[in-house]
């Protein structure tokens, strides 16, 4: 979705959201632009077996993201503000770009996490112009541009963690939630990652209860100085969708 493409790019060349699949993944559906009325808004349309869709996404400036809005082929309702990040890949020629995109979210027909990229180029013409004094009406002209949906059967989750320090190390507890349905809980593992030198129960892993929960203790480097962030990685089923959470602790004992 080149829609957003310039409006939220900080910096050429980096891709500022990287969306890896997570588990569950099944089937994707793809698209082509229709339309781009100016350099945050893009129109796409979608075609599988199941019928026909669209997509369509706003932009918002350089640094901030903006929303994509989609009724996939077959679906009844329209999932609308699903948070959607840009860059420019390259720049071909003076006014042509190249724009890759990507966004994650919930579709609201069937509580599944989507997540998906974009991949297009286009050019912006200056008509008008009458030099000094003078501006433009600008064009834009898609050479080609694409739109990926991948479909998962996983739910979003939210994972957060909580540490309380005690002599000698700190003890920690999660909660794995689901975004969609509250009253269906996350099941599976979660890994811990912190500072180099430091320990973790079970290995750095726990298994979730049948609450969401779980806990772990940690023991920091020797002398430790300084603030430390504790980060819990939730790693998703084919049900439940990946997500993590960190906190930062601060020890002064060796300072």
């Amino acid at each position: 979705m080149r829609f957003l493409s310039i409006g939220l790019v900080g910096t050429v060349g980096l891709l500022l959201l990287a969306v890896l699949p997570g588990a569950g993944a099944a089937a994707t559906v793809s698209g082509k632009v229709t339309s781009c009325s100016s350099l945050y808004v893009c129109h796409f349309n979608l075609n599988s077996s199941a019928g026909t869709g669209w997509a369509n996404g706003t932009g918002y400036g350089y640094t901030t993201p903006g929303v994509i809005s989609f009724q996939l082929p077959g679906e009844a309702k329209v999932t609308s503000n699903v948070t959607y990040l840009t860059s420019i890949g390259s720049l071909i020629g003076t006014y042509t770009y190249w724009v890759q995109g990507s966004f994650l979210g919930s579709d609201v027909n069937t509580g599944h996490v989507v997540y998906g990229s974009t991949n297009t180029n286009y050019t912006i013409t200056c008509h008008g112009h009458s030099g000094r004094g003078g501006g433009c009406t600008y064009t834009y002209t898609t050479d080609n541009g694409t739109i990926v949906f991948h479909l998962t059967k996983a739910e979003q989750t939210s994972t957060s963690l909580s540490c309380v320090k005690t002599s000698g190390k700190t003890t920690c507890s999660l909660s794995v939630l689901n975004l969609w349905n509250s009253s269906y809980v996350p099941a599976g593992k979660v890994q811990f990652t912190g500072p180099y030198g430091g320990k973790f129960s079970n290995n750095g892993t726990c298994k979730l209860s049948l609450m969401g929960t779980c806990s772990f203790t940690f023991h920091p480097p020797a002398n430790p100085c300084g603030y430390y962030t504790l980060v819990a990685n939730y790693l998703g089923t084919a049900s439940f969708y990946k997500s993590s959470g960190s906190t930062t602790i601060y020890y002064g004992g060796g300072c």
